[in-house]
């Protein structure tokens, strides 16, 4: 499993050098959205995928993926290989395997705790009880993305039914575990993997 990051500030959507770089489907996402950073960060996960890929491969070039009915990305010509990509803020990040990963990042901003009705009711507990609820906040927050990321469920699938409060959690009969890496203090990053 390997994670690469990438900060996006650098990049101008304007300047039409990323193009020739970006896949067809990716062009056209990035034509689509409206917000400068949007279009950055979208630039900046399919640089990063098509250095994961060729990292992996050996090949260069355009990446072809596409999403399944859960909007998970696979690439098309390599299935068994495993990739995820996510972004907030100034950052995008890619993580590629050769088993199911996700990979979710969020920008740390003021917590306001209207999100966490939808939490299991442990995770709730751990952020309303905490010191700093809004670091708590994310921290489930972006372990829970990555978590339903990797089974290819998607975000909506249930939040309230698993805590991701532990470093492994056992959902839909498969184990998966936890990595988080460390950017800036404003920034939550997990990994989490089949194990």
């Amino acid at each position: 499993m390997r994670v690469y990051i990438l900060n996006v500030s650098s990049i101008d959507p304007a300047d039409k050098k990323w193009y020739p770089l970006l896949s067809p489907r990716r062009a056209e996402k990035v034509n689509r959205l409206i917000p400068i950073q949007k279009k950055a960060q979208s630039i900046g996960v399919e640089l990063l995928l098509r250095n994961a890929v060729k990292d992996e491969t050996g090949e260069g070039g355009i990446v072809n993926w596409d999403t399944d009915q859960n909007g998970k990305l696979y690439l098309t010509e390599h299935p068994e290989i495993h990739v995820n990509l996510s972004h907030s803020g100034s950052y995008a990040v890619c993580v590629i395997s050769d088993k199911p990963v996700g990979i979710d990042i969020q920008h740390c901003k003021p917590y306001d705790g209207m999100i966490t009705h939808f939490l299991h009711p442990d995770e709730i507990a751990y952020i309303e009880n905490n010191e700093d609820p809004a670091t708590a906040f994310y921290e489930v927050w972006t372990k829970k993305e990555s978590l339903f990321k990797a089974c290819g469920k998607g975000i909506t699938a249930g939040l309230d039914t698993v805590s991701v409060l532990s470093g492994a959690v056992l959902y839909d009969g498969k184990r998966y575990a936890f990595r988080e890496y460390t950017l800036f203090d404003d920034y939550k990053l997990f990994v989490c993997f089949e194990s």
